[in-house]
């Protein structure tokens, strides 16, 4: 069982706007929470985006109600009504005020809202809130085949997730609880902020600055991860605590719990890639910015595709590690790829290493590959991304507007 922290209730409806599966949801707290949020920096924004900014600023919200099949984004000022309209439904379904409501949306850009059937939706999910985050999590997704969720408690920080070789049962003497739910498979490569994700937690944190907390936290997990180098209109990170569990933690315990909830999250949406068959790790170290060329090959197709294919061709990942434009020496890489307990050295010494290219071929059929890549001393950076596959053109080609 996925468990909800104390004082929370979630709910996921059917209300239409997709051919099947839920498609609106709601997460709700029975008291005032903290909040804060990091939203795309995308120039092109939902209206979702816009207002859910402006109601995250204050603090203190208790609801976000959410829908997928449809953007609600290059909608213009309709849009922008549907979108007031949709936390003011929701407002009235639970007692609130409106200014304590984010709204989240997804799905395909520029068609209006269809508002009867969102109407409808919310006055359904208002009336079913409890303890169903499968219900709230398939409300949520478009493209993707796999619902995303970590979760971690106060006392114990290892995350439990859907890739845990062990589900542990959540109960009251295990602490406070934080867990994180997630939407994204394409149009990924958050810049600020991640496509769709909720954190909540009935941990007693009311002291601490969250917003600067949150915006360090999506800087080493979802700012970290790309699929195809696309940030989305309608990216959204949205964290509600509510102190219902009455354990305190440190500015240092949440944000450690955060960041690995968040980065376990940021690997699930990189493994969910449109078409993707593995999840690949990019670690480079070494020179002046190694995250700016971690993030070059894990957005480059030539080396994408080399991954699918299980093809160790070096060439195409110095490539993309020499057009990033931090400059670094040949004379000083070293590259490998890692797959399970196998480490094999494709490139030292300024020249090509000698390696078994079929037995790296075959161990490239890991769902779980690691580029690591060492330009000298100094830092290190690490990108999640995926491998493209013949999937991920037949689903971009045939997702029409």
């Amino acid at each position: 069982m996925i468990p909800i922290p104390k004082g929370f209730s979630v709910a996921g409806v059917r209300c239409g706007l997709k051919n099947k599966r839920n498609d609106l949801g709601m997460i709700v707290s029975d008291r005032e929470s903290n909040s804060a949020g990091v939203f795309t920096t995308n120039y092109v924004r939902a209206s979702s985006v816009n207002y859910s900014r402006k109601v995250v600023e204050s603090g203190k919200l208790r609801a976000i109600v959410v829908n997928s099949g449809n953007a609600n984004c290059c909608t213009g000022e309709q849009g922008e009504r549907d979108t007031a309209r949709m936390a003011e439904l929701a407002a009235r379904e639970l007692g609130l005020e409106t200014d304590q409501i984010a709204v989240g949306s997804t799905g395909i850009i520029g068609h209006l809202l269809d508002m009867s059937k969102v109407e409808r939706g919310i006055k359904d999910a208002g009336q079913k809130l409890g303890m169903d985050a499968r219900a709230f999590m398939d409300a949520i997704l478009t493209t993707d085949l796999v619902e995303k969720w970590a979760w971690v408690t106060s006392d114990n920080h290892e995350v439990v997730s859907p890739q845990s070789l062990s589900q542990r049962h959540h109960d009251s003497d295990q602490g406070g609880l934080l867990i994180g739910f997630a939407k994204g498979s394409g149009m990924i490569a958050p810049n600020m902020a991640t496509m769709l994700g909720f954190m909540v937690s009935d941990m007693d944190v009311s002291d601490l600055d969250f917003q600067p907390i949150l915006k360090r936290v999506a800087d080493v997990s979802f700012n970290c991860m790309t699929v195809d180098g696309d940030t989305s209109t309608n990216d959204m990170l949205i964290l509600l605590t509510n102190g219902a569990s009455g354990i305190k933690a440190t500015e240092a315990e949440f944000e450690a719990a955060l960041t690995a909830v968040c980065t376990s999250l940021a690997k699930q949406v990189a493994r969910d890639g449109e078409g993707a068959t593995k999840l690949v790790e990019v670690r480079v170290t070494g020179t002046s910015d190694p995250k700016k060329i971690a993030r070059t090959i894990g957005e480059s197709p030539l080396v994408k595709t080399a991954m699918f294919g299980c093809d160790p061709n070096w060439g195409r990942i110095l490539m993309a590690a020499g057009r990033a434009g931090v400059p670094f020496q040949t004379g000083d890489v070293r590259l490998s790829l890692i797959m399970g307990d196998e480490e094999h050295i494709l490139f030292e010494d300024s020249g090509p290493a000698s390696f078994d290219a079929k037995r790296v071929s075959s161990a490239l059929k890991s769902d779980h590959v690691i580029i690591d890549l060492k330009l000298g001393d100094g830092d290190q950076a690490t990108v999640y991304t995926c491998d493209f596959g013949y999937g991920y053109v037949r689903i971009n080609a045939e997702y029409h507007t």
